[in-house]
């Protein structure tokens, strides 16, 4: 909801529109959709990339887990 409302409060306030150079080419679009374009591509990597730090961690605890175990077995004997 509130990603909906920042939309559209970019949308109204922002009907400009800008050229963007790319490598080989270049376009006019709207600046609420170059801003709307970017924010979301930063939500998208910042996903991937927490996902992956995620993982990772949780790849640690199940390690760290099972040398606990080890260490555990080993003093109970």
């Amino acid at each position: 909801m509130i990603l909906v409302i920042i939309a559209f409060v970019l949308g109204t306030q922002n009907p400009a529109i800008v050229k963007v150079d790319y490598i080989i080419a270049s376009s006019e679009v709207p600046l609420a959709s170059l801003i709307s374009l970017c924010v979301v591509f930063g939500l998208v990597l910042g996903l991937l990339l927490s996902i992956g730090k995620i993982t990772q961690l949780k790849r640690q605890i199940r390690q760290q887990q099972r040398v606990n175990q080890s260490i555990q077995a080993q003093s109970s004997r």
